[in-house]
Formats: structure tokens, C-alpha cells, sequence
């Protein structure tokens, strides 16, 4: 079953619903709505929800075999604690990856402890001070101290005299890469698609083998580097496009070098099989975010309707259940007495007998 919590706000929510939804048949089979006073905080809403759902559907007799939820270690917690498979989004495990590749790209060095604003020669250098330290120049020099840090780095870089200090602020979002070829081929999107193809790939085979998953994945950074022998000994279906069709590949980065190397302790890293052990299906829980748009037909965000929040989300299961099933043509399909149908009609039939802005006879 599909299992998610839809909260009033991104932050410090107040009140919560969490929806379990059967994977056979895609119908709502049980929802709970906790607040914040019952749970006592904002962060235990969707867990204890969780465990009264779970001990409800147990009651009813239900047998609960897998649940798919998003990337939640308390969550998996609870699961195992009732003996119950967990499987994760995978679209989610694919950007949290693409997310952490991404930090390989800036440079996340300071400069040393005893350098000082007045020190920089670059842009670039006045930006990898903090806002306090920023603050700290601009009071001693009778600058303006507020703003945001893209603002207080202009400023400080135009009482520095630095080069292009008064040029756009993208010269002040840039960073030092440390990798530069892989923000030259985009390798953190492309890293997102592999691994969701590679699990997709795995799950229409039927193959639940940690290990070829795992191999699938890793088979990135030589692939990349232009080593194809990897590839050559994958079934038909697993290999990569250079070796089905036979066309030239440029590699990104020189093999054995020091990219090479990053990229491949970086998926040794995040790609094991322990981690990847939740995503052995390749199942996705969009559906859940589909239902959440229903709600909002019923009950907006933001808004907690103490007596009436029940009803409203009872009706919400209703039409959900009602209408999963119905044809997506039947929500375009316009009668024949259509009012827009008629005056579209009125407009075509005035036009041909030239009765418009005065073109009458």
C-alpha cells in the first residue's frame, strides 16, 4: 500500500493527514488527521499516525504485505517493527543522490582563519566570508549593513575597488569548481537518470539481486570515462547505447583520473546495497501526490476546519474511490448545449454573413 502525509505548511505544521492507499486497485483504504496537540509536536504527527493506521487495517484483518512510502527512516522504523517490507520512492532516492553530487561541484573550502575582508582581491574571495563577518567590515567603515549577502558582498566588493565590483551578481553567486568537468556535461542529471533506469530496468526483469543493481550503477564511472568493457559483458537489454548501436562516444572526464576517482568513491559511498535495498522495486508513490491535489478541493492548506475536517476529508475518499477508475476523456467531454459550444456557433455564423464591426450589408 502507498502511505503519505499531507501536512498545512512546509514548516512547523499544525495538523496533518496521513492517506494509505491499496496498490491493487489505487482506493483509499484508511485516513488519519492528528494535530499538533495530540501529538504533542509537529515532527510525531505523521509516526503515530502511522501506527494507529496500521493497527487499525491489522484489526480490520488486513494483511499487510509492502508499503511504499517516501525516504523516512522512522517510518522503516515502524515498519520492521510489524514485520512489514519497506520500499521507497524512487524518483526521490534519485534526486537526494543528484542533490548530494551536486555539492561535489562548489567548493566548499574557507578561506584560512587569519585572512581578513580587507585581503580579497576577487569577488569570489569577498563571497566565501559570512554575513556576520560582512557586517563586521561594513560598521567599521560606515557602510549600510543591511540587506541580504549577494548585497552586502557588492557592496563591500565596491568599497574594496575590486574588479567588476559593480557588474551583475551572478559574478558574486560563482564558485571555485573543483570538478569542472562535471558541470561541463551536466553528470549530476544524467547520474539521476541512470540510476532511475537502472532500477527500472531491474524491476521489468524481475531481478531483485542487490548486487547487479548495484554493479548497474557503479558500471557510471567507467562508462563515462570511456571504458565500455563493462558494458560489453551486460545482457542486450542492460547495455549502454555506445555498445547497442555502435556510436562514437565522447568521454567525459580522462580514466584513472582524478574526476574518475571522486565520481567512484562518491557512488561507493551512496549506492551500496544496504541503501539501496528499498528500491530493489523501482516503486514510485506519485499517486499519493495526486490525492493530495483532491484534498485541496475539500479542505485548502492552511486552514484547519476543527468540526467540519473529518466530513470534508470523508468526502474526499469518497470522490477519490468514485472516480479513480473514470476515463480521462469523460473530464474534457462537452454536451451538445454547451453554452461556449453555442456562442462559438453565433460567432461562425455571424462572420460568414459579414454582420461584424460594421461589415453588415
Amino acid at each position: 500500500m502507498y502511505v503519505d502525509c499531507r501536512f498545512d505548511s512546509s514548516h512547523s505544521w499544525y495538523h496533518g493527514t496521513l492517506m494509505v492507499i491499496n496498490i491493487e486497485d489505487d482506493k483509499v483504504i484508511e485516513m488519519v488527521t492528528l494535530t499538533r496537540k495530540e501529538t504533542g509536536s509537529s515532527w510525531r504527527i505523521e509516526t503515530q499516525a502511522l501506527q494507529q493506521a496500521l493497527s487499525t487495517l491489522q484489526e480490520k484483518g488486513l494483511n499487510i504485505m509492502e508499503v511504499i512510502h517516501d525516504d523516512n527512516a522512522q517510518v522503516d522504523a515502524i515498519l520492521s517493527q510489524h514485520n512489514i517490507l519497506s520500499q521507497k520512492d524512487l524518483w526521490h532516492k534519485c534526486k537526494n543522490v543528484m542533490g548530494k553530487f551536486k555539492e561535489l561541484l562548489q567548493d566548499k573550502r574557507r578561506t584560512p582563519q587569519d585572512s581578513t575582508v580587507e585581503a580579497a582581491t576577487t569577488i569570489a574571495q569577498v563571497a566565501v566570508f559570512s554575513i556576520a563577518q560582512l557586517k563586521d567590515y561594513c560598521r567599521e567603515n560606515n557602510l549600510q549593513q543591511t540587506g541580504s549577502k549577494l548585497c552586502l558582498v557588492q557592496r563591500v566588493s565596491v568599497h574594496l575597488k575590486l574588479p567588476e565590483a559593480g557588474a551583475s551578481t551572478e559574478l558574486q553567486r560563482q564558485r571555485p569548481l573543483r570538478y569542472p568537468e562535471l558541470a561541463t556535461h551536466d553528470l549530476a542529471y544524467k547520474l539521476k537518470s541512470w540510476i532511475y533506469t537502472c532500477g527500472k530496468n531491474a524491476a521489468l526483469r524481475g531481478d531483485t539481486t542487490l548486487e547487479l543493481l548495484t554493479m548497474d550503477i557503479h558500471n557510471a564511472t567507467d562508462h563515462w570515462a570511456g571504458d565500455h568493457s563493462t558494458c560489453r559483458n551486460l545482457p542486450g537489454v542492460q547495455k549502454c547505447i555506445v555498445e547497442n548501436w555502435f556510436r562514437e562516444h565522447k568521454r567525459k572526464y580522462a580514466p584513472g583520473g582524478k574526476t574518475h576517482k571522486v565520481v567512484k568513491e562518491f557512488l561507493k559511498k551512496y549506492i551500496t546495497e544496504s541503501k539501496m535495498k528499498c528500491y530493489i522495486k523501482a516503486r514510485e508513490n506519485f499517486i499519493s501526490g495526486t490525492f493530495h491535489f483532491v484534498i485541496n478541493k475539500f479542505a485548502t492548506k492552511r486552514i484547519h476546519f476543527d468540526s467540519s475536517h473529518t466530513a470534508r476529508l470523508v468526502c474526499v475518499a469518497m470522490d477519490w474511490n468514485e472516480n479513480i477508475r473514470r476515463d480521462v476523456r469523460a473530464i474534457y467531454q462537452r454536451s451538445s448545449n454547451d453554452t461556449a459550444i453555442r456562442r462559438r456557433a453565433k460567432t461562425n455564423r455571424t462572420w460568414q454573413t459579414g454582420q461584424v464591426a460594421g461589415r453588415g450589408p
